[in-house]
């Protein structure tokens, strides 16, 4: 069985859109009684799609969420979900990959300090990816090389994206410059991107309250057919439960076909 790979999972949109309004209280006999002076009027909200996006990429660490990632070209129905608190830096990232035989499934979970990893084959023909162990791979923030596409921090390929456009209600679409954003993509999606990467097409949505729930990058493909990391955000403000392992069902020392060892 070959190793898989990791499925790129992450990067998130949110909008922050502020509108202001009050009530208008006549009283007594004066007709401007109790309304506010003419320049007391709301701050203008941010327009220009550089600033929206550039907005809902520092609202996505500010709750909760559940995160759908998935990719197309030949995945062949390959996905990730992300189960995830950005505060406390805790949670549940599932990886599903059609291998020949069925299906392999591989898990990280991460406690806050630490991170662990448990892989279920469809066979045993590898033993170490028996689904019963986790393999304690290190603490969060580990180099990117090794990690894989950190999924949990894709919200920052965002902060300056090089051109944008609104393309409909609440949508855009432009390029983004990726060639600074190796510890967030990894070795494998920047190998992908090549001379690409200073230019990237996107996508992306967010809903009436500024938060994204959708968000594209285009990917080429070894066969230079077109792929994507297709992110699609929801259930915000979910309770998210993610405890160390039980201390006899964790490895230490993890073999080279651990994933992020």
């Amino acid at each position: 069985m070959k190793k898989p790979k990791l499925v790129a999972a992450g990067a998130i949109l949110a909008v922050a859109v502020a509108a202001g309004a009050w009530a208008l209280v006549a009283t007594g006999d004066e007709p401007d009684a109790g309304r506010p002076a003419a320049d007391a009027s709301p701050a203008p909200a941010a327009t220009d799609p550089v600033s929206v996006l550039v907005a809902a990429a520092g609202k996505v660490d500010q709750q909760t969420y559940k995160l759908t990632v998935s990719t197309g070209g030949a995945s062949g129905g390959d996905g990730t979900v992300l189960l995830w608190d950005p505060k406390a830096r805790r949670g549940l990232e599932t990886t599903s990959l059609k291998v020949p035989t069925g299906e392999v499934k591989i898990e990280r979970l991460t406690t806050g300090p630490d991170v662990y990893v448990r892989v279920t084959a469809p066979d045993r023909r590898i033993p170490v990816w028996d689904g019963s162990t986790w393999w304690h791979v290190g603490a969060p923030g580990a180099p990117a090389g090794k990690q894989g596409l950190d999924n949990t921090r894709l919200a920052g390929t965002l902060t300056a994206p090089a051109q944008v456009r609104q393309t409909g209600v609440r949508e855009y679409a432009g390029t983004l410059d990726l060639r600074e954003s190796g510890e967030v993509l990894g070795s494998g999606v920047g190998t992908v991107l090549g001379e690409r990467a200073g230019a990237v097409p996107f996508t992306a949505t967010v809903d009436e309250q500024g938060r994204l729930v959708r968000y594209r990058i285009e990917l080429a493909s070894e066969q230079s057919q077109t792929a994507q990391l297709d992110l699609t955000y929801s259930d915000f403000g979910l309770s998210v439960a993610a405890d160390p392992p039980a201390a006899d069902l964790v490895g230490e020392d993890p073999p080279a076909n651990i994933p992020g060892a």
